[in-house]
């Protein structure tokens, strides 16, 4: 298994989209542990290691759903931008962590 990221699916907009109120999203990151629970046999735990967990700040989506419905774009039109927007700040929070996680294993 690679670490490279993946696109998140547009069904995280779509949940959203759909949403009676739009719900607050708590961004959190980790690294480190495919070394405590690697996704090679054996699948065995393993103690000791370094993982670094980072959470994010909280986000609302209102702002940018509610443009979305007064231009009224298409469902699909919005669950993609929602999705993105989401994508995006999994991608700095992963920038920060990984970050902080080889600079504290370094040190």
């Amino acid at each position: 298994m690679t670490q490279e990221m993946i696109r998140l699916k547009w069904g995280v907009g779509r949940l959203i989209e759909e949403c009676q109120q739009t719900p607050v999203v708590i961004p959190i990151w980790h690294v480190g542990m495919d070394t405590v629970l690697p996704n090679v046999k054996p699948y065995i735990p393993r103690s000791g290691k370094r993982v670094t967990v980072l959470v994010g700040q909280p986000f609302q989506l209102h702002s940018i759903l509610t443009q979305l419905r007064k231009d009224q774009k298409s469902p699909m039109e919005k669950r993609k931008v929602l999705t993105d927007h989401i994508q995006d700040q999994f991608v700095r929070l992963k920038a920060e962590t990984e970050a902080l996680h080889y600079q504290t294993v370094d040190s």
